[in-house]
């Protein structure tokens, strides 16, 4: 198969399956297009894959490192640091460092050049590297972030965004100064729940600006804020929501252009349906959204909603003339959009 083929393949998956084959293929070490395949596997059984892969490739002779950690206890930190950087690499350094206490790992962690440091924090297990990056010094966490997103290490960060302590996001995030890097690394975040704690903490304005830099940006970067949205709880999907329907409408129809691009109205309409009624009217009555190949995808889009109902109440904001035509293209199509006034009791009792 062709790469460009693969690569529209990995494209057309859902957004969390894509991030799940992206962490996979890195993992693997190869092209993530390579891996398109496996997205006839849902989200979380890729992610079954990928921790299994984990385990197999980073617990092959761990015998032989643990043996490594317990003889590193006899050398002095600063022989042993000179040995770590001249002889070990980091590679061997990452995979011994999870088995030395986290106290002793941290001392040596604070002695290594940053370069090296950082380096090594790339072929951590993250399932042994627990203690140890929670007990990171924030000075240190901070400068290795800022590196890490330098290099574009985004699926390196999204791995210890779990990790590391909730009092060095704010420092991490102010380090980061490329709202597109803060999407990226939140693209690959482990967890939606940590994520959720983490986006709480960024301040109002910076949120604003990092919304307003996917708005404006391209379909891949609007995806990665779209997985962002989705992805965190409901009281603060409808604070993200607000924030992106109170942007310009130039920011706006960016979003539709680009939701259209990527085939991705199924995530962004529940989004838009937890906004105030004034905002949900603006977005939907934009002039953009009013074209049938537009309208025909939304349609397709609210069948394959788990429910449909807030989506449904959310289109009668539509302006007359918009729904007619609406109705038309869902004529054309072949699929009839049920009554909202039959839909309205069964929302009240939800």
């Amino acid at each position: 198969m062709a790469k460009s083929t693969t690569q529209a393949a990995l494209t057309a998956l859902s957004l969390a399956q894509r991030a799940e084959i992206i962490k996979l293929a890195r993992l693997c070490r190869v092209e993530d297009a390579s891996l398109a395949w496996l997205g006839k596997l849902d989200a979380p059984l890729i992610r079954a894959l990928r921790e299994r892969a984990t385990a197999a490739m980073f617990d092959a002779d761990r015998k032989r490192f643990q043996n490594m950690a317990t003889a590193s206890r006899l050398l002095p930190i600063p022989i042993l640091v000179l040995i770590i950087e001249k002889v070990i690499g980091p590679l061997i350094c990452a995979r011994v460092c999870g088995l030395v206490p986290a106290a002793r790992a941290i001392e040596i962690a604070e002695k290594l050049k940053l370069p090296f440091l950082v380096d090594a924090c790339i072929e951590l297990d993250p399932r042994s590297a627990q203690e140890l990056i929670a007990g990171f010094p924030k000075h240190l966490i901070v400068a290795i972030a800022r590196e890490l997103a330098q290099r574009g290490e985004y699926v390196t960060m999204g791995r210890f965004i779990d990790l590391i302590a909730l009092d060095a996001i704010r420092p991490v995030v102010d380090a980061i100064t490329d709202d597109a890097k803060l999407l990226h690394i939140a693209f690959f975040a482990e967890s939606t729940e940590r994520l959720g704690d983490i986006v709480a903490r960024i301040a109002p304005e910076r949120l604003q600006a990092v919304v307003g830099h996917a708005a404006t940006g391209s379909s891949d970067l609007w995806a990665e804020a779209l997985a962002l949205i989705s992805g965190v709880d409901a009281a603060l999907q409808q604070k993200l929501a607000a924030i992106t329907g109170e942007l310009p409408e130039a920011a706006l129809n960016n979003i539709v252009k680009n939701t259209q691009a990527i085939g991705r109205w199924d995530v962004l309409l529940p989004i838009v349906a937890r906004m105030e009624p004034r905002l949900q009217k603006r977005v939907i009555n934009l002039p953009v959204i009013q074209d049938d190949a537009i309208f025909g995808d939304i349609i397709r889009a609210v069948f394959r909603l788990p429910d449909i109902r807030p989506v449904i109440l959310l289109l009668t904001q539509l302006e007359a003339d918009a729904r007619t035509k609406l109705d038309a293209v869902a004529q054309q199509i072949g699929l009839t959009l049920p009554d909202p006034a039959l839909l309205m009791p069964l929302l009240n009792d939800r």
